[in-house]
């Protein structure tokens, strides 16, 4: 399988979690938006949540990317998070909480006991 349908497979598996969880979901199919899955809940009160996702295959991810995540959460006022999958358990990122180090920066993954 290659990249690019394991990267669509884990962007769709996100989507059906995050519909599972209350949130009306959307996701892009353009690579190069900085989104690929943007998700939405009133969390009560008219308040809501509005949420922006970078899905990764990998535990690296180039800055670029995260500065674009970034850029577009921005102008549809979401949080943005950079999303990784391991052994079945989704990890949420906030791009000030990675490791910035060289070309590629980490994706941190926390244990959670």
């Amino acid at each position: 399988m290659s990249n690019k349908s394991i990267g669509i497979r884990k962007e769709w598996s996100l989507k059906t979690k995050l519909a599972n969880d209350g949130y009306l979901v959307m996701r892009s199919s353009a690579s190069k938006t900085g989104i690929d899955i943007l998700a939405g809940k009133v969390v009560g009160g008219g308040a809501h949540e509005l949420l922006a996702f970078q899905v990764q295959t990998s535990e690296y991810i180039y800055p670029e990317k995260v500065t674009d995540l970034e850029k577009y959460a921005r102008a549809f006022g979401a949080q943005p998070f950079i999303a990784l999958v391991r052994e079945r358990k989704w990890h949420f990122v906030k791009p000030d909480d990675l490791e910035k180090s060289g070309k590629m920066w980490k994706i941190p993954i926390r244990n959670e006991e």
